[in-house]
């Protein structure tokens, strides 16, 4: 399935190689836990004027009713301040894999685990600066 993500500002950027980022947000203090696990990679698609994001993982790895997170946890990052531009330009974000809990999976943990992803994939890509040290 491919959605258009649909962004706006006046200075778009795109990708010059393929990229993927992997977020992983568990907590399994108490209950309920938290649970999502997700990767993404991010392509160039130079025939796209704006970005795309390509749904294909299986239904068993990430249900489809967490697709309004991930999308959020996208478009979110995408608009934080550290972000090396407005949107992104002729680029294809292909969710490939994931984990889920039929308990502790919920929402938040997407889009936390989606934000980490795209994070990640961004700083690879030289688009978002890389995480602090610990």
């Amino acid at each position: 399935m491919d959605i258009a993500l649909v962004t706006s500002g006046g200075r778009g950027v795109g990708l010059h190689t393929g990229v993927s980022g992997r977020g992983v947000f568990i907590r399994q203090s108490g209950s309920p836990g938290r649970y999502g696990v997700i990767t993404l990679v991010l392509e160039p698609a130079p025939s796209q004027h704006g970005c795309a994001l390509s749904w294909e993982v299986a239904e068993d790895k990430i249900p489809v009713i967490f697709l309004d997170a991930v999308i959020d946890a996208i478009t979110s990052v995408l608009a934080e301040e550290a972000f090396d531009g407005d949107y992104l330009s002729g680029c294809r974000i292909r969710v490939v894999d994931g984990a889920y809990n039929h308990v502790d999976s919920d929402e938040n943990s997407y889009r936390m685990a989606s934000a980490l992803a795209m994070r990640e994939a961004l700083s690879a890509a030289g688009l978002y600066p890389p995480p602090a040290p610990q």
